[in-house]
């Protein structure tokens, strides 16, 4: 797919080579990530490498430095992304709004926690695979978002929230949904 994207647009400016990464490139790479996050740091790696390839593109040979191209391109990583996802997951469930998954998700029952109330309990786990399983991935993620974005009523209100979280306190990027 980006073969035929650099070959099609090879003139193309940084944020048209954006728009046409995230409309075709990027929903091969980010498919089913509820389901399947990449464990291994190799294959972390080598989806990354897609982006990292694909951003070089409209620069040319003079091309600025990854971050700074993720920059000028409005994109992020896509570790980022995943996390995202998985908030926007967890969402849903907690809000039984998409599907019926809250058993998955249990909550933290001690009167003595501080933040929203629907804080998530760490399941315990023995093997890697369940370590790296949506509740367990999720979990910090969740307890640390304000309270403001997970009792939100719309789902929209909280993928902007947390959109805007992630772009200013992960990747440095100032501007909001679009940059996602």
């Amino acid at each position: 797919m980006l073969f035929l994207l650099t070959k099609t647009f090879s003139k193309a400016s940084p944020l048209v080579f954006s728009k046409l990464f995230k409309t075709y490139a990027r929903p091969l790479l980010e498919f089913a990530n509820g389901v399947w996050s990449p464990i291994l740091q190799k294959d972390i790696l080598c989806l990354e490498s897609i982006q990292r390839r694909a951003t070089r593109f409209p620069f040319g040979i003079n091309r600025p430095p990854y971050c700074e191209r993720l920059r000028l391109m409005h994109l992020c990583p896509l570790s980022d992304r995943r996390k995202r996802g998985d908030l926007i997951i967890t969402y849903q469930a907690l809000s039984n709004s998409f599907f019926p998954m809250r058993h998955l998700f249990p909550p933290n029952t001690s009167d003595r926690t501080r933040g929203h109330p629907p804080k998530l309990r760490k399941l315990k786990f023995c093997t890697l695979g369940r370590q790296k399983f949506l509740t367990n991935r999720v979990f910090d993620s969740w307890n640390a978002l304000p309270k403001d974005i997970v009792l939100a009523s719309s789902l929209s209100y909280t993928e902007d929230k947390a959109t805007t979280q992630f772009v200013a306190g992960i990747t440095g990027i100032t501007s909001a949904r679009s940059s996602l």
